[in-house]
């Protein structure tokens, strides 16, 4: 009995850690993986040709100033409202 209780512990697992698996590579419907953002703020660093974003910057003028130095790009949030909703 404590065998089939082991073996059905690890075929849980194993099945359990498949499931994570396949939710994690998930493609979009392009068949390329979605850019990653990081964050949510009004600002983005643009970190990747892929279309990476860091989205922590309050500011377009604090965006710039880590981006500058890294020679990289801000831009605004594209996942933030610009009608004048509040969020």
């Amino acid at each position: 009995m404590k065998t089939l209780t082991t073996l059905t512990a690890v075929a849980a697992l194993v099945a359990g850690i498949s499931v994570a698996q396949a939710q994690m590579s998930s493609p979009s419907s392009s068949g390329t993986a979605a850019p990653q953002q990081i964050g949510n703020a009004a600002f983005c660093i643009n970190t990747s040709a892929s279309g990476g974003l860091n989205c922590k910057y309050v500011s377009m003028a604090a965006c710039e100033k880590d981006a500058k130095p890294q020679n990289l790009n801000c831009s605004p949030n594209p996942k933030k409202s610009t009608t004048g909703s509040k969020q």
